[in-house]
């Protein structure tokens, strides 16, 4: 036999509320949920793999390693969001974050107003300024750029260093590479006299072991110090307003001096 229960009138309305509020709450908790995966999800960056201390490839993991990685990283950590690398050449890297092939360019890259143009950076990490090497059996000491004039020098491509020596018009040639690899062989077999690069890169390779043939000439004055920063797509203006924000506190809480002391590249 069926019975049927009766219920007051406020107890359905009540019942009715309960109802209402649950799947509202059910609601909201999906859409925070899909906020804050929107905020953790992957950024692509491109960084180059032979550039250390800035960006490295680490052989034994197969990651992208070094100062301007571990920077991101940090300034994830505090904005939410996570970053997976693809190794592109640094003279690739403004046309493929410009083609949307990664969201932000991760290197020792100086803010020039011609990058400027389709590119936004943020305020710099840090700046250090170019060094050279010379062939390991070239007892010569090159003080400044001018005592390499009217001799065959490198410089890698897309470089600022590249842009400048040719400006000088000192030289007989300024050859430019692809590779710092073929630049540094360059030097060894004597077809340049100087290959021009970051001072901390060259000295990071130096004690890598990775310039066979070739020394580093401390006694060389860099022309001058160039700012790097991290790079979006012009106009991707909320995540620069994140990095930028990170930036800023970690210069005051002393964490991004902690990262460049790490890679030797403090003061």
């Amino acid at each position: 036999m069926l019975r049927f229960m009766f219920q007051p009138a406020s107890a359905v309305r009540f019942n009715t509320v309960q109802r209402f509020a649950a799947a509202a709450g059910l609601a909201m908790s999906m859409m925070f949920g899909a906020a804050h995966a929107a905020e953790t999800a992957a950024l692509t960056a491109g960084s180059p793999p032979s550039s250390a201390p800035t960006t490295f490839m680490n052989v034994k993991t197969q990651q992208i390693e070094g100062l301007m990685p571990d920077v991101v990283k940090e300034i994830g950590k505090r904005e939410g969001f996570n970053v997976s690398y693809d190794a592109v050449p640094f003279s690739a890297l403004i046309q493929s974050v410009v083609s949307g092939k990664i969201d932000i360019i991760v290197a020792g890259m100086t803010p020039t107003p011609k990058r400027a143009e389709v590119v936004d950076f943020s305020q710099p990490v840090t700046a250090f300024g170019e060094g050279i090497i010379v062939k390991d059996t070239n007892k010569a000491v090159y003080h400044s750029v001018q005592d390499l004039k009217g001799m065959t020098v490198g410089a890698p491509t897309g470089t600022d260093y590249g842009d400048q020596l040719k400006k000088l018009g000192i030289f007989t040639e300024v050859k430019m590479y692809d590779s710092p690899a073929d630049m540094t062989r360059d030097v060894a077999l004597g077809r340049i006299v100087a290959g021009f690069n970051d001072y901390p890169i060259l000295k990071a390779q130096e004690a890598a072991g990775a310039m066979a043939g070739t020394r580093v000439d401390d006694a060389y004055v860099p022309m001058k110090k160039f700012d790097i920063a991290i790079a979006v797509k012009k106009g991707n203006s909320a995540l620069l307003a994140k990095i930028n924000d990170a930036l800023t506190k970690m210069k005051a809480d002393g964490s991004l001096d902690a990262i460049l002391k790490k890679w030797h590249l403090a003061g």
